[in-house]
Formats: C-alpha cells, structure tokens, sequence
C-alpha cells in the first residue's frame, strides 16, 4: 500500500472516472501519464484500472466515431441530389411545369443585337415578332391559358417602364442612357432564369412543409395513435388538440394537398365514402352533421384537412342559417365578391 498523496488522488480520480466517458486526446495523454506514474511507484493494481479505463475509453471513442460517420452518411444520402419537376404556383393554387430555357445565361450574355427579320412577302404579313416561327398555335394557347394577373401587370410595368426614362429630361444625360441600355439587355437574358430560380425556391419550400407536415401519411410527425380508419388513399383521425364536440374527427388526404378543389377524382370520391358513412353513424345516435374545410393561405402550402362535427338535431337544422347570417355580416354590405355560394346543387369542385 502506498502513503504518497500522488497514489491517494489517482486512488480518487479513478473512483469519479468509474463511469465510462468519451475522453479527448489530451484528457488520455493525462490518464497515460497516471499509468507510468503508478507502475513506477509499484502499485500495480492501479496501474491496471488506470489501464482498463484507457481501454474503455478508447473503444468508446472508436464507437463513437463509427457512429458519427454513419450519421454523416445518412445524412449525405438524404441530401443527395435528386430530380424534380419544376413547377410554378398562382394565388388561387393552379399548378404549371416552368419551361427551362434552352439557351444558357452565359450564351444570352453574348448575344448581339437582334437581326431584322422581314415581316412581310408580297405585302402579306406573315410574321409579327421573330420568335413567332418557334410557336405554334398549341404553344400560343398554353401560354395564354397559363398567364395569370401578375404576368400581365409585370408586362404592364415592363412597357411603362419603355417611356419613364423619356419624361425626366432635366436630369437624364448620357451616362444614364448607357447604364438603362445595359440594364435592359441584361433584364432580357435573365427573365427565364428567374423564374426558373423562384421555382426552385418554391419546390424547396414546399419540400420543407411537407417533412414537417403533421397531416402526410408518410411523415415523422405524423400522431399514429389518433388514426381511426386507413382508406386507399384518404384515411380518418382525431384532432390533435382538443376537440370542438365529442366525436369530432378528421378526413384528411395521405398525399399532400393544399385545397380540395385540386384533389384528384378518386380521393375526392373516397371522402364522399367516408362523409356519406360518418353521417350514417351520427344518425343513428341522433345527431347532424357540419363539414368544414379551412384555408387560411395557399401560398404556404397546407395540407387540406376535411372536418366532421357532430352537433344535436336541433343545432344541426339551426346551422345552415346561422353561417349564412355570420357569413353575410363578415364583409362591407357594397363588396364586389361574392360572400356566400350556395352549393346545394353541386358541391365545391364543380362551382
């Protein structure tokens, strides 16, 4: 047994390091030196715990950065590129494929000046601008179809824009004329690329919501334990927080949807199936039944949600009239839109 204080604290320090840590390389440099400080003073049975713990330590940190490596590489796998269609998103939700420029910007940043390209043949006109040989009719009609209210305000702004710099005689000399010229080529090479930037921005957000979407059957934060039923492609669940009345409940799409208006035919058909089964059930329990669907904003890309609640006979024949009123009363009595659309001929998707 050994009465130097140098054996009663490495005695101490490996009755604290018991517990086995991932040690850094100077904290084993450390233990090290403890190891040949025991074996030199003769005690052996410490030199070997001290010895024990090293070994522990280093298998700890060799587990530890297999497992640091393998996430990296779960990591790397996930982020792995991948090909997507490109598309663009309107206010009211319609969807369209972006066309990809075939020219790239570097050859657009070279291109001169545009040549002059006859219009006329035996004074008959046979083209207007000289990108008309490249359209045809089907082009002309998917472009007018896919146009919205902000495509022709940014034409409006671009054609305005033509004759601002002509109205500010006082102050626009040449140096001004030069830097607008520049600025107007390099406006007209960029246009496409834009917009092909804004949709990837778009696909990227949208991918974003839906990894954290608490509605898609396929995602982590999903609660699976407030499922009720699974359907094809439609399945019903419990609110995630409190209920508005017992038996409230949820029929919500599996893929990711922003509006059931945009739905596709068999899932809108398999929640009529859910509907129709739901109000034969509450029935049978004398109850009504209120369908609702909420969105607030289809530029952040909500999952649709289908709500059923479940209301006394009473307070279900007394509910068409009192949403109507609150509906009526919700907005300024000269609006221009249309505040409330009946819908007892036809549902939704076909108004």
């Amino acid at each position: 047994m050994c009465n130097n204080a140098l054996c009663l604290y490495l005695t101490r320090s490996v009755s604290e390091d018991e517990t086995p840590l991932i040690l850094s390389d100077e904290e084993m440099n450390k233990l090290g030196a403890r190891i040949v400080k025991a074996e030199l003073m003769g005690n052996k049975d410490l030199a070997a715990k001290l010895q024990s713990q090293l070994d522990k330590a280093h298998m700890l940190k060799d587990s530890g950065a297999q497992a640091k490596a393998r996430k990296t590489d779960e990591k790397t796998g996930f982020q792995e590129d991948h090909e997507a269609i490109l598309v663009r998103t309107d206010k009211s939700g319609r969807a369209w494929p972006v066309n990809i420029p075939e020219e790239t910007l570097d050859h657009i940043g070279r291109r001169r000046k545009n040549q002059m390209i006859p219009t006329h043949v035996d004074k008959e006109r046979i083209r207007y601008f000289q990108d008309d040989d490249n359209l045809d009719l089907k082009d002309l009609i998917r472009n007018e179809k896919m146009s919205t209210s902000e495509d022709q305000n940014k034409l409006f702004m671009r054609m305005a824009s033509k004759f601002s710099d002509k109205t500010d005689r006082d102050y626009y000399t040449l140096d001004d004329m030069f830097v607008s010229k520049a600025a107007k080529r390099e406006e007209s090479g960029k246009a496409e690329e834009r917009e092909r930037n804004q949709a990837i921005r778009e696909h990227q957000r949208l991918a974003a919501c839906m990894e954290k979407c608490p509605h898609c059957f396929g995602s982590s934060e999903l609660p699976k334990h407030l499922i009720i039923a699974i359907g094809n492609k439609v399945y019903l669940s419990l609110p995630r927080y409190q209920s508005l009345t017992e038996g409230h409940c949820l029929i919500t799409p599996m893929q990711h949807y922003i509006a059931a208006t945009l739905l596709d035919e068999d899932i809108w058909e398999e929640i009529q199936v859910f509907r129709k089964t739901l109000v034969k059930m509450f029935e049978a329990e004398e109850l009504d039944c209120v369908f609702l669907e909420t969105n607030l904003s289809i530029g952040k890309q909500y999952h649709m949600v289908y709500e059923c609640i479940p209301l006394p006979k009473e307070v279900g024949d007394m509910a068409p009239i009192y949403f109507k009123k609150a509906i009526m009363e919700s907005d300024e009595e000269w609006a221009m839109n249309k505040k409330l659309i009946n819908l007892g001929s036809k549902d939704v998707r076909k108004s």
